[in-house]
């Protein structure tokens, strides 16, 4: 009798054999009984003997013919032996929802073709048509792309036009965004263009919609798969190019579960399929400029905007001498008079809410989260205070429960108390709040970006959902508003994301004609990095990084990984943590550092206790013998079954 070997998603390192009337294709599913439950798994080996004798048998053949080809099983091979994750666990967090749960692999509803694409009115730069040619060059093998180009230089142009070359040789595209946010943007740019299906993959979708979009991906039927993070997970069996816009975005980074980095997953899927590969950012990432610099990317670069569209001028508000509140009296003139000239402004503001912190003026207590080490976030629209890490919701207190005192007061602003702020200044002029609570009724943000889009003055109020891609042919001026927290930052990566949000946020000004206005509020004029930004110099800055990076011996120039453990009684995760270091130190691998146990910035979350561990060598292979050692001995640490704990392989937290 044939004994297929099965994957199934649960968290243990290993497959399952099962007995099994016939052989089953490589890649398909199969519903299977494992302790008491009926679960669906994937089907990796037709073999002849198992190392056990009493097998069960396959309940049921779900496929028959593979969901998951050879091209895609390799990757995700791959996948899971670098972020040393569970084979299970990938193989099913890759393929959409409905087929994990064991439904039909049929198509409900196909994607039409475009009714009618247009066909550019313009001339493209000689920075665009040399970088066209020199990706096209080389599109029949494996090469890496950096398109180094200035906000509104045109890249998104010089993604079409090698897509359509990719397309006419019969060939599928591959196109990652960070942000679902730019996911409508792209898709209609891209249909308007070129003659094929475009089909979106991404989180706002229902399942079925899900499901439709990877098996059209699956059986060749789209020509460009455009998605977020997990669209990176398509398999696509003539895939001939990928294209990962703003790579720079911590949002390719997974953050739970099976923490993958999408852009860096991107260059393991081209070089196995053997075709190019194009990184786009008006802000590289510092990985993807060693990159550059160590020729493992070819840096393309337009460094003049479209149509000879002149960058914004940059000019700071020093806020150590402006008592007014958020809006500083310079800001609000020079907002008046933009909507005076019929135009649009952006303020930037990365918090939602009304408020970060309530307060008594009294005593100085705070209302923090029971639940968490943070304060809680008023919500005026519905009067409650809000906790962003848990989600826990309460009444407001009317008087001090420290002091009995009726001297509570909101302290800081959030998009809802900037958004009231401004109908005082500006009450005949419509504001657009774009935030997380804004945009939860489906097609809320599709119908936000269409009032903008129409060119009406107005003000827009946003957080990061607006920082990037985004082509508004009417905002004049962007401000930018409370960013001096990225410089009192622990995480060492703060200053290069503090770069590349003001330069993206800036970009967002003057996109078509006129040059364009971008006002940064601060207490810090004098810190050397508004140099750089000033004068749009941001590869300077992060050459200056680079070289602190090297000198600190941290990343790029080094690899990192992180055990985080958890667990309701706080010195049960110390403990499992502590014990962890005491293994991999008795390894003696002299080239990985071994930091901690330390607290996590926020220690305490949803009432359990989170600590760290971390790993640093520069010496990749060594680190990942190091985690292999971890994997294959974790089993026998004491408190394994009292803990919740993950790894993180090159965290960006």
């Amino acid at each position: 009798m044939p004994i297929v070997e099965v994957a199934i998603s649960v968290p243990l390192a290993k497959t399952f054999d099962y007995k099994s009337d016939c052989e089953i294709a490589v890649g398909a599913r199969v519903k299977v009984s494992f302790g008491t439950k009926k679960v669906i798994g994937i089907v990796l080996a037709n073999k002849e003997k198992s190392e056990f004798t009493r097998l069960k048998s396959v309940i049921e053949i779900l496929d028959e013919a593979a969901i998951l080809d050879k091209p895609i099983l390799n990757f995700l091979f791959w996948a899971a032996k670098y972020y040393h994750h569970p084979i299970g666990e990938v193989l099913l967090a890759a393929m959409p929802k409905n087929l994990r749960l064991g439904k039909e692999a049929k198509i409900k509803k196909v994607t039409g073709l475009p009714t009618k694409t247009i066909e550019p009115d313009f001339e493209i730069s000689t920075e665009q048509d040399t970088a066209i040619k020199a990706i096209l060059a080389n599109q029949s093998a494996y090469h890496g792309f950096l398109l180094h180009g200035v906000t509104g230089s045109g890249k998104t142009e010089v993604y079409l036009r090698i897509t359509q070359a990719i397309l006419d040789q019969g060939k599928q595209v591959l196109v990652l965004v960070p942000e679902i946010g730019l996911t409508p943007q792209m898709i209609s740019r891209f249909e308007s263009r070129l003659k094929t299906r475009v089909v979106a993959i991404h989180s706002q979708l229902n399942e079925t919609q899900k499901l439709d979009a990877y098996l059209m991906a699956k059986n060749g039927d789209a020509g460009v798969v455009l998605g977020t993070r997990s669209a990176i997970f398509a398999p696509m069996p003539n895939l001939g190019m990928i294209i990962v816009d703003e790579e720079h975005d911590g949002s390719f980074k997974q953050q739970s579960s099976f923490r993958y980095s999408a852009r860096d997953l991107s260059f393991i899927r081209a070089k196995q399929a053997n075709i190019p590969l194009i990184l786009g950012t008006a802000t590289p990432s510092l990985e993807t400029l060693k990159n550059s610099m160590d020729n493992k990317l070819t840096r393309l670069t337009l460094a003049n905007r479209a149509g000879n569209v002149v960058m914004p001028k940059v000019s700071l508000i020093d806020m150590r001498s402006n008592f007014d509140g958020a809006l500083s009296k310079l800001l609000i003139e020079k907002m008046q008079r933009q909507l005076a000239n019929n135009k649009q402004v952006m303020l930037f503001i990365n918090r939602r809410g009304y408020a970060p912190v309530y307060f008594c003026t009294e005593c100085s207590w705070k209302s923090e989260c029971n639940h968490c080490n943070a304060a809680m976030v008023y919500h005026r629209h519905i009067n409650r205070l809000k906790c962003h890490h848990c989600g826990d919701e309460k009444m407001p207190e009317q008087t001090c429960p420290d002091c009995g005192e009726q001297s509570l007061e909101v302290y800081g602003y959030g998009t809802e108390r900037l958004e009231e702020t401004l109908s005082s200044h500006f009450p005949d002029t419509p504001i657009i709040r774009i935030d997380r609570d804004t945009t939860r009724r489906k097609k809320a943000l599709a119908q936000h970006l269409d009032k903008i889009n129409s060119g009406e003055p107005c003000i827009i109020v946003g957080t990061q959902m607006l920082a990037k891609g985004h082509d508004f042919s009417n905002l004049a001026m962007v401000g930018i508003l409370d960013i001096d927290g990225g410089f009192l930052s622990t995480n060492f990566r703060a200053t290069e994301y503090l770069a590349q949000l003001l330069i993206q946020v800036s970009g967002r000004a003057g996109r078509s004609g006129e040059q364009g206005e971008v006002v940064i509020q601060t207490r810090y004029p004098d810190h050397p990095m508004f140099n750089y930004v000033l004068s749009n110099r941001y590869t300077q800055f992060a050459s200056g990084l680079l070289k602190q990076r090297m000198s600190a011996m941290m990343p790029p120039f080094a690899y990192q990984a992180l055990l985080c453990a958890n667990a309701k009684n706080k010195k049960n995760s110390e403990d499992f943590l502590r014990e962890v270091a005491g293994l991999l130190k008795s390894v003696e691998m002299d080239n990985v550092e071994i930091w901690g146990p330390t607290p996590n910035s926020i220690e305490k979350k949803a009432d359990y206790y989170y600590f760290n561990l971390y790993l640093q060598s520069n010496d990749r292979a060594a680190l990942h013998q190091m985690l292999a050692t971890f994997s294959q001995h974790v089993d026998g640490i004491k408190l394994k079954n009292k803990v919740r704990w993950y790894l993180d392989v090159d965290p960006i937290e």
